[in-house]
This record gives structure tokens, C-alpha cells and sequence, in this order.
């Protein structure tokens, strides 16, 4: 495995003074425990030769580790938990986002192997132009076919100028072809990748065809490029047999021999675990998963993340899959013989196993908890069971070819639509962030599908006749901000009360719900009844349960110095439920 220069030569702890990176405590505990077994090698009976020899083998198991924590295990650029070790707290000058072109397909037309030989001599390139001594991060997420480079010192022309040459060439130098796009922060990098993408390539139709079950696409096969546990524990091993022969003194020999063994554990727990959503990694599944003592297997897919990150921000998708994942580990507890994995190969891709539960019982299961979570997050899901995981692969594409047809039927069947304002990627984090902790004070749940409603048209008939009014109301709009300050708890029709974070009415969203209540009018819909004036702009943030709603008095908390965010499109959606809207279309703003 290739590692940047920088992490060769210089442990995490000189790389964490260097850039004087503010802890948080997976990192802390990961390094103390390293720290606390060269003091305790320090502090034996012992002479400085030995000392020396032990201290040299625990710098490499402690470099070994830092290895497997930080780097993603098909490319090795560096991975989510690096970017929340390194990235949390640092101010950034630039960033770019760098986007293969249709990577899916490209897995179709080459294989497996030999994208993921691309993908790394891809990421290789970039890791010899933007380098860690220079405070450049490269960073890629499981599965995905995006790169960011997050830079401390270089302005956004910087890197532009550096990755143009590469651009150019890559006709020549590479198989999958790819673009990019900078700024000053995500959203501004994916405007700009967006527009070279436009200009450069022609449009991509992602689209999946079954046409009978016959025709499942094959299973991208797991990487077998980890290293093994033998290989990680070997030089633990081998550091306890050096302690032995020391011959120091029994309850010293113990203590020394199980301060190993702790941080052993402790690498191994954190190497062995996806830091977005802390279900197993790759590696975690290639060391824990016993096949033998398997009874059944499920597999879970989101469905059209991709599309997902271009709708919500990838912010959004984050914290759906965190929430995705936490629902699945409290339905499938470790205590009842299940085990959760997440796919290195596709990050929108998650496997629970069990030891307990035959096929029909965990299927059982698998489609209560379906059905119990549709429309919770902002990615549907569906999932296939079996034996093995080309069995599992099997029924979930089953699964979805019957979900197609469904929805084909009630496609476009609902006449109550919506037009939506959704915060771009850093506003959104900020929204999210302040949602969860008033639902901790408030005793209710975040929301994760923060968005603001400008305006209702109801009882469509001819649907593309006002797309094409809806598209030519958005060429009159620009970019613009909205700021939400204050809180309001809300009971409508005696539903579950829910809290509110009013936004300012300013003049454009003031005009685009007066603008848009004419032009459902003008169509022979029917918009909100009130006048502007009596319009409440907001973002509902948390969710009350029934016991709480009726006993909160009004909140005395607040966003008192308000959060401010930027919109550059508009959604025009459809409502298919009590708290599921699809997306009809999506208008951009003109520059």
C-alpha cells in the first residue's frame, strides 16, 4: 500500500502539532493509548537499549494503525475519518470537488478491478500535486465517485491551476474521465463542476433497466486487497513475546502485557469501523464475519444517492445515513446475534448478518422495520435476504423491480404539489446542528429534511404545462439569502405538535409566494388561501411526541443571533404522503 511521504516520515502527533489540529476524542483516546504504553516502556526496569528496541516496534504498530484509520482501502486517499480528525475545526482557503464521469458505468464496461486500478492511479496523481506538508487534504468517501481536495494555504485559482494540466492530459493518462469544479466553499466547487460538466460532456442518463429477474447485474465483489488480522496482530504478538523475555518482575509483566492489549483493542475497534456511521467497515468485515456461523444475510440499498446528493447536499445525505444506520443497529443488536456492515464499495450499501435467524425470519424482520421506516428519511430504501450476499443481491433486485412497478401506477396520481427552498450544503449543516440540539432541550426528534415551503398548487391536471410556467417564472430569480431567527411550537389540526424556526419574510420570498400563488391561479389551481402579509416562512426543526407536545410552553430558546443560508434553486415537488414529498423537478437559478 502507497502512503503520501508526510505520514511516512511523521507520526499523527507531529501531523496534528504541525497544523494544530483541535482534537476530537476518537482521535484523543487513539493517541493516548499509544502515549500511555511508551510511558509505561519508559518508566520498566529495564535499559535504555530495551527501552529503545520497544519503543521502535510500537512506533511501527502505531504507524500500521494510523494507516488503516485514515486511508480509504481502494485508492488510499484519505478517508471520512480523517477529514473529521484533520478537517472539523480548520479554517479552509480552498476546496475542489473532483467527479468521475458516470463511475457506474464505468464498473459495467471495465470491471471491478480494473476501475478500482484507476481509481487509485487517479488518486496517486492528485496525492503528488496536493500533499499534506502543504496542507492539502485528499479526500474520497466509501464508494464514491467523487474526490475532494480541502486546502489550508491554496485559494481556489490555486488549485485550479494545478489540476488543469492533469485535466487536459486525462484523455491520454486515464480511463475514466472526470471534472471539477472549485470554490470557496462545497456548494461553490459543485456549481463550478457542474457548469465544465455542461460545457464539456454530453448528458448522462442514470437509468437502471430490468427487463426480467433474469437480468440482475452482478454483484461488484469485495475488495480482497485488506490486510489481515493475522498480519495486524502479528506484531502486537510479537511485542508481548519481547516483554516476556524481559523477565520483569509477575504483576509488571501482566500489567505491561494488558496495557498492549488495550490499545490493540482500541486500534482495532476504530480501524474496524466507518466513521460516518460507525457500522463495520470493510476491513471490520473481512476480520469479524465468521461465514460458517452465518444462518442469513441481508443486504440494504439506498436508492439513487447520487441523485440524493445533488437534490439535498451531501450534508443532508450524511446525516440520513447516520440516521439509517443507527435505526438499523437498534432493530439488529449485536446482543441478538446480528452484525451491521457497511460496503466500502458502495457507501449507500449496508449488510446486516445473523447467527441466530434463518432466511424467513430475518426476512420477517428485514420488511417490518421497511415499513416502519418508509418516508422517515430522505433516501427510500429497499433490501434482499438470502443465504450468502449473491443471494441477498439477488432479491433486493427483485425487491426493486416490483417497487418500480408500484410506482409506476401511482406515479404523478397525487395533485397536491409543493414548491420547496432547500439551505445549500454549509447552511445546511448549520440548520441540521441547531435542529438536533433544540430537539435534545425539547425532548422530541431532529428533522433531517429541512426545507422551507414557498407555496402550494393544488389539483394539477396538465402537469407539464405548468412545469414549463414554473420554468420560465425561474429564469426572472438570482441566488439569494434567507435568515431564520426565532422558534414557535405549532399544533395543527391536532396532530403532534412540532417546533418551527421562523425565516424573515424579505422581499423575494415575499414576491415568489405572491408570484406563484398567481400563477397556480392562472393555471386554474389552488394556492395557500392567506395573503403574503399572513404568511408564516419557516423550516420545521423538530418533531414532539405526543406526551411532550401539549405540556412544552412556548420555547424560550431561540436562534437569537439567526442563521443565515444560501438558496439557488427551487423544487417543485409532489406530496405521496403525510410527510413524504417526491420531486417533480428541480429549477436552478440563473447566475
Amino acid at each position: 500500500m502507497t502512503y503520501p511521504k508526510f505520514l511516512k516520515s511523521s507520526t499523527l502527533q507531529e501531523l496534528v502539532e504541525a497544523l494544530s489540529i483541535k482534537m476530537d476524542n476518537e482521535l484523543k483516546v487513539f493517541l493516548q493509548s499509544f502515549r500511555e504504553l511508551e510511558n509505561l516502556f519508559q518508566a520498566l526496569p529495564i535499559t535504555d537499549t530495551q527501552v529503545g528496541r520497544l519503543k521502535g516496534m510500537l512506533s511501527g504498530i502505531q504507524k500500521n494503525a494510523e494507516n488503516l484509520a485514515l486511508y480509504d482501502s481502494i485508492t488510499h486517499a484519505l478517508n471520512a475519518r480523517a477529514a473529521k480528525w484533520f478537517l472539523s475545526n480548520q479554517q479552509l482557503k480552498g476546496i475542489a470537488k473532483i467527479d468521475i464521469y458516470d463511475l457506474r458505468q464505468a464498473n459495467k464496461v471495465f470491471g471491478a478491478a480494473a476501475v478500482d486500478l484507476e481509481l487509485h492511479k487517479l488518486s496517486h496523481q492528485f496525492m503528488s500535486i496536493f500533499t499534506l506538508e502543504q496542507g492539502d487534504f485528499l479526500h474520497r468517501s466509501p464508494g464514491s465517485d467523487e474526490f475532494k481536495i480541502f486546502s489550508i494555504w491554496k485559494t481556489p485559482q490555486e488549485i485550479k491551476a494545478l489540476l488543469t494540466k492533469p485535466y487536459i492530459d486525462q484523455e491520454v493518462n486515464s480511463l475514466l474521465p472526470w471534472d471539477f469544479g472549485v470554490g470557496l466553499t462545497e456548494t461553490e466547487a459543485e456549481n463550478e463542476l457542474q457548469k465544465q460538466r455542461k460545457e464539456y460532456r454530453p448528458l448522462v442518463l442514470r437509468q437502471t433497466i430490468l427487463e426480467s429477474h433474469s437480468e440482475i447485474p452482478a454483484r461488484i465483489k469485495r475488495s480482497n486487497s485488506y490486510q489481515s488480522w493475522d498480519e495486524f496482530n502479528s506484531p502486537y504478538e510479537s511485542l508481548i513475546h519481547q516483554i516476556s523475555a524481559l523477565k520483569l518482575p509477575s504483576t509488571l509483566e501482566q500489567q505491561t502485557i494488558g496495557q498492549v492489549q488495550i490499545t490493540r483493542d482500541i486500534a482495532e475497534n476504530i480501524v474496524t469501523r466507518d466513521a460516518l456511521t460507525g457500522a463495520h467497515n470493510g476491513l471490520g468485515a473481512n476480520w469479524t464475519r465468521d461465514h460458517k456461523m452465518v444462518q442469513s444475510l441481508a443486504l440494504t440499498d439506498m436508492l439513487n444517492m447520487h441523485e440524493g446528493n445533488t437534490r439535498y447536499g451531501s450534508a443532508a445525505i450524511d446525516q440520513d445515513l447516520k440516521r439509517f444506520s443507527n435505526m438499523l443497529s437498534k432493530h439488529f443488536p449485536k446482543t441478538e446475534g446480528f452484525s451491521l456492515f457497511r460496503s466500502e464499495r458502495a457507501g449507500d450499501e449496508f449488510m446486516v448478518t445473523s447467527t441466530n435467524s434463518i432466511i424467513p425470519e430475518l426476512e420477517r424482520k428485514m420488511r417490518m422495520v421497511w415499513q416502519d421506516d418508509l418516508h422517515r428519511g430522505l433516501l427510500a430504501w429497499n433490501f434482499g435476504v438470502g443465504i450468502n450476499e449473491d443471494e441477498a443481491h439477488a432479491d433486493l433486485y427483485r425487491n426493486r423491480v416490483k417497487e418500480t412497478e408500484i410506482l409506476e401506477i401511482s406515479m404523478l396520481s397525487g395533485k397536491s404539489t409543493f414548491i420547496v427552498l432547500r439551505p445549500e450544503n454549509e447552511g445546511y449543516s448549520s440548520l441540521y446542528k441547531f435542529s438536533d440540539q433544540t430537539a435534545q432541550i425539547a425532548g422530541g426528534m431532529p428533522i433531517i429534511d429541512l426545507h422551507l415551503t414557498v407555496q402550494a398548487i393544488r389539483n394539477v391536471d396538465d402537469f407539464a404545462a405548468l412545469q414549463k410556467r414554473l420554468g420560465d417564472y425561474c429564469l426572472t430569480l438570482r441566488p439569494f439569502e434567507i435568515t431564520a431567527r426565532n422558534i414557535v411550537r405549532m399544533n395543527v389540526n391536532n396532530q403532534v405538535g412540532r417546533l418551527w424556526l421562523l425565516a424573515e419574510k424579505n422581499a423575494v420570498l415575499e414576491s415568489m409566494y405572491n408570484d406563484l400563488g398567481q400563477i397556480a391561479r392562472e393555471m386554474g389551481c389552488e394556492s395557500y388561501p392567506y395573503q403574503s402579509q399572513n404568511w408564516l416562512p419557516h423550516i420545521k426543526i423538530v418533531d414532539l411526541p405526543e406526551d411532550r407536545s401539549a405540556r412544552l410552553k412556548d420555547p424560550t430558546f431561540g436562534a437569537a443571533r439567526g442563521i443565515t443560508f444560501s438558496v439557488s434553486s427551487f423544487e417543485w415537488t409532489v406530496q405521496k404522503g403525510p410527510e413524504y414529498w417526491e420531486l417533480l423537478h428541480q429549477f436552478p437559478f440563473p447566475e
